[in-house]
This record gives structure tokens, C-alpha cells and sequence, in this order.
């Protein structure tokens, strides 16, 4: 795992004066959860109380045990990031998965193309749910909701997956505003050329 880290003279986002991270008890407790600090948060320092308060979100949302699996969250983000063209998200989240210990096929293969993966078809239809939110969020339909219910899911589980696409997007939006760097080596990341197309 190679992660990039910002050395002083490295210009990690778009924005200037960025205050040292130093003494701030919410970058305290992202590097002890872990292990580093994402550029993502650090990009933020003029407002420790909006870091405060995304830690919380992420952290309820994603972190803490749920209807759906760790690994169910994870997918979906790296699915949505995908979407994007986020490299920020994507690398971060394929770091991610491979520090949870996260079985399955390669993280980067779940964001490029889940549907060649030998994941199960519940599963596949919830990152299609996922996909079909990210992508045409007006096209979204009750229709499309009953129809995770017919494998299996329950409306905690929908519920929780429709949350994941809102964080997933509002961390594309944020790391695309300041232009933070990738935490990680992105090499491993290519885009379709359909994807790069459709941007």
C-alpha cells in the first residue's frame, strides 16, 4: 500500500492558508481510527466543526454496524466514486477495503465493472439500485425500490444504501471543490473509456 503524503511544499488543494492540523482533537481521532490522516479532512481545517460534523455522518452512516454489511457500504461507494471519475474516493476506498480485510473480488475491478465480478445477484442488483440513484437520480421509482425487496432487502437495508449514494456524492463534491490529491497510489485506476466519454 503506497499512500502519497503532502509534504509542505505539496499543494494538496485548491484552497490557501489551510491551517496546520496540528492540536485539533477531530484530526486526533480520525488518525487514531485510521491510522493517517485523509487530505480530504485536512483540506478542511478552516472549519475543524464541519470535520466534527462529517466524521459523525460518515461514521453513522458507513462506520458503525447497520442494516447492511461493511462490505455492502464499501461497494456501493467505490461503485458511486467510480461513477464520478472521483480518483480521490476511489483510491481511498479501495485502500479501505484491502485495511478491513474485506474478502471478495478486487476493489477496483467492484468500481470499474461489478457486473463481470462472481458476486452474488442480491448483491448485484443492490449496487444496480445503487448505480441507477448515482447516475439518474430522477429516474428512480417505487418500482425500482420493490424490486430490491424482491431479493430480499428489507426498508432499513434500502434506507441505508440510499444514504451511502448521498455520502458517496457528497465526498465526490467535496474532494472535487478543494482538489485534494489522491491519499494513495492511483495507478491501479483506469476508467473505461465509456465512462470518461460519459463525463
Amino acid at each position: 500500500m503506497k499512500q502519497e503524503t503532502p509534504s509542505p511544499t505539496d499543494s494538496f488543494t485548491y484552497l490557501r492558508d489551510v491551517p496546520s492540523a496540528g492540536g485539533l482533537p477531530v484530526i486526533d481521532q480520525i488518525r487514531a481510527a485510521f491510522g493517517f490522516v485523509p487530505k480530504f479532512f485536512l483540506a478542511q481545517t478552516l472549519r475543524p466543526d464541519l470535520i466534527e460534523a462529517e466524521v459523525h455522518l460518515i461514521g453513522s452512516v458507513m462506520v458503525q454496524p447497520g442494516a447492511l454489511t461493511r462490505k455492502q457500504k464499501e461497494y456501493i461507494f467505490l461503485v458511486c466514486s467510480a461513477a464520478n471519475l472521483s480518483t480521490y474516493c476511489l483510491t481511498a476506498h479501495c485502500e479501505i477495503v484491502r485495511m478491513l480485510g474485506i474478502e471478495g473480488p478486487e476493489p477496483e475491478q467492484v468500481a470499474v465493472d461489478y457486473t463481470v465480478t462472481n458476486l452474488p445477484l442480491p448483491f448485484k442488483a443492490l449496487l444496480n439500485f445503487a448505480a441507477k440513484l448515482n447516475n439518474h437520480p430522477n429516474r428512480v421509482t417505487a418500482g425500482d425500490v420493490a424490486g430490491l425487496r424482491t431479493f430480499g432487502f428489507d426498508d432499513r437495508q434500502i434506507l441505508e444504501a440510499i444514504l451511502m449514494v448521498g455520502v458517496a456524492n457528497f465526498s465526490t463534491y467535496v474532494s472535487f471543490g478543494l482538489g485534494t490529491t489522491p491519499d494513495f497510489d492511483s495507478s491501479k485506476i483506469a476508467f473505461p473509456p465509456a465512462a470518461l466519454a460519459r463525463a
